[in-house]
């Protein structure tokens, strides 16, 4: 199948941004419809080809956040904020970038990448979701469409990957632009560079957003303020996300005065928010162990209960992280009494009596996780993932095959399967798992490898050899598409 990259890009990626969203109906801010210069419409599901294979594209080219509890955090936040745009019933992808950048960037079918830096940037839970409300705006609006004028045409691999060249060429500065030589992309990036008043368009609609969402709208014009004033006062550098998404005055001052005609209204952080961001905070490492461990005992004896716990927590974690298993046990005993209904401090209390040994106490903790938490997806993996530690390869398939039942497939869960039924002597579908963790990081031809240790396992097997052949010319077609270049 081929594109124009006109119509190609119309879908693409929504790129990079700071923030939008929605509202009611009966009170959002009604705009107009520009409308698409190419005039061409393309159909759901070569969008959601194109958004397979720009999330392929992504996990082939950049370090995406592994941690599922990080992970669950942006997905939930940004369905809260979806659920309220303008397309509230469409499924959007939010994930975790492994870079320190202050960044986030958005691609097809809705997919919405947010940089741990951004996280760490943000000082209120309302600051984060207006991030994601900007995004998401692109992605209603349709600017991509409104943008693009080109004229060369490209197979969709090659299209899908020529856009998640550009998107990391400016989302991840070091990364994209090799990446767009190779797919003979570099007369595109002109094409998609958002206009100020498509950006001025995804504030305004991410304002009402926002406050649709029981959030609050006065957060934006607050973060990107701030920003713009650490550049200037501070002498920094400039934030990737200020150089793809400038903010002038005149654009913080607008934001400012529509989010002043809501009623003020007081928004507290969830608990979740300080947590994750703690979790970030110790993985991006601005700080040695020893000068954290200090800082945040200092934090923990200041603010509210919840602050100081989420202090407490993170001196759990690098305490287990620093083998005082001991040290950690106590504060994350304490932690799980106080608040007994927040999970991370009850997978946390698994995780450091597994890593001491443990098993027996670490399986309980687990169990009481599972029956308190039975639709976290991040309790869930990292239960399976405990699992497959300590040997229980058929436990973990079934917490595996639950989450594949219930959330959109990811590398990690492939993966874990894989070793899952290895462990269990089931070579068909140890390799079948594993071929389709390669593919979904992009890596096609180590797919069909495994596809083919699986034919020979599958011994005549006409059912299984069905299967495994099938997708193997799958992506052996799909091979042919990506070397076909722009005609």
């Amino acid at each position: 199948m081929r594109l124009t990259v006109k119509s190609l890009l119309i879908l693409l990626m929504f790129s990079f941004a700071a923030w939008q969203s929605t509202s009611h109906a009966n009170n959002r801010i009604k705009l107009p419809d520009i409308g698409s210069s190419s005039g061409i419409i393309i159909s759901t599901q070569i969008e959601k080809k194109l958004g397979k294979l720009f999330i392929r594209s992504i996990r082939r080219s950049i370090p995406l956040i592994e941690d599922p509890e990080i992970n669950e955090y942006i997905q939930t936040l940004g369905n809260r904020v979806a659920k309220a745009s303008e397309q509230p019933d469409r499924y959007f992808n939010f994930f975790g970038v492994d870079d320190r950048r202050i960044n986030a960037f958005a691609g097809p079918d809705a997919n919405i990448g947010i940089n741990a830096g951004l996280i760490m940037a943000t000082e209120t839970e309302s600051e984060l979701a207006s991030v994601f409300a900007h995004e998401v705006g692109h992605v209603t609006q349709h600017h991509l469409q409104r943008s693009i004028e080109a004229t060369s045409q490209m197979s969709l691999p090659n299209a899908a990957a020529t856009l998640a060249a550009v998107v990391l060429g400016m989302a991840v500065p070091g990364v994209g632009p090799a990446a767009v030589i190779a797919v003979q992309a570099a007369s595109v990036q002109k094409q998609i560079n958002f206009t100020r008043a498509h950006e001025a368009e995804a504030d305004r609609v991410g304002i009402q957003t926002l406050a649709d969402a029981g959030l609050d709208p006065r957060s934006m014009p607050i973060f990107f303020g701030r920003l713009q004033a650490s550049t200037r006062n501070m002498k920094q550098k400039i934030p990737e996300i200020l150089r793809t998404h400038p903010a002038p005055i005149s654009r913080i001052t607008d934001t400012a005065a529509r989010a002043e005609k809501f009623p003020f209204k007081q928004v507290s952080d969830s608990q979740d928010f300080r947590l994750i961001k703690m979790k970030v905070r110790i993985a991006i490492k601005l700080q040695t162990t020893q000068d954290l461990i200090i800082t945040l005992r200092n934090e923990a004896q200041r603010g509210i209960d919840e602050q100081k716990a989420a202090a407490e927590y993170g001196l759990a974690l690098l305490y287990t992280d620093n083998q005082q298993f001991q040290d950690a046990k106590k504060i994350l005993s304490q932690l799980t009494k106080k608040f007994p209904f927040q999970k991370q401090y009850l997978t946390a209390f698994a995780l450091n009596e597994h890593a001491a040994g443990h098993e027996k106490k670490a399986s309980a903790l687990f169990d009481l996780a599972a029956e308190r938490f039975p639709h976290s997806r991040a309790v869930n993996l990292l239960y399976a993932q405990f699992l497959l530690q300590i040997d229980k390869p058929n436990l973990a398939i079934t917490l595996l095959d639950k989450d594949l039942k219930n959330f959109p497939a990811t590398p990690r869960v492939y993966d874990q399967l894989a070793i899952a039924h290895g462990k269990i002597k089931s070579p068909v579908r140890g390799f079948q798992y594993k071929a389709e963790y390669f593919y979904s990081i992009g890596k096609t031809r180590a797919a069909i490898v495994q596809l083919e240790q699986a034919l020979l396992a599958a011994n005549d097997n006409f059912y299984f050899s069905s299967q495994v052949e099938n997708r193997i010319n799958y992506f052996q077609n799909e091979l042919r598409e990506e070397k076909k270049g722009p005609l």
